[in-house]
């Protein structure tokens, strides 16, 4: 994970969102790739990421998603990070 940089996150807190969302996040990787759609979901005292997911077949999968728990939990750790500096901006 040395070689992963998040360049830049763009978060959209929103109200009342559905199933615990307070946000959409965009992230920009090493200045080279942008994800889109992530939602930042608090539910049950948890919070956690969820990645865009194609619900047009049976097995709704994810456009992309971290293969490494490590990877996962560096942009999920980030992403709040930036939600919580926003909100108190």
């Amino acid at each position: 994970m040395n070689n992963l940089t998040i360049t830049s996150t763009n978060i959209l807190p929103i109200e009342n969102g559905i199933g615990g969302c307070v946000a959409l996040a965009q992230v920009i990787l090493n200045d080279a790739i942008k994800l889109t759609g992530l939602k930042l979901v608090e539910n049950n005292g948890k919070r956690y990421i969820t990645y865009p997911r194609n619900t047009s077949n049976k097995q709704k999968k994810s456009y992309f998603y971290p293969i490494d728990q490590e990877v996962a939990d560096f942009i999920c750790n980030r992403l709040w990070a930036d939600y919580e500096a926003g909100l108190n901006a």
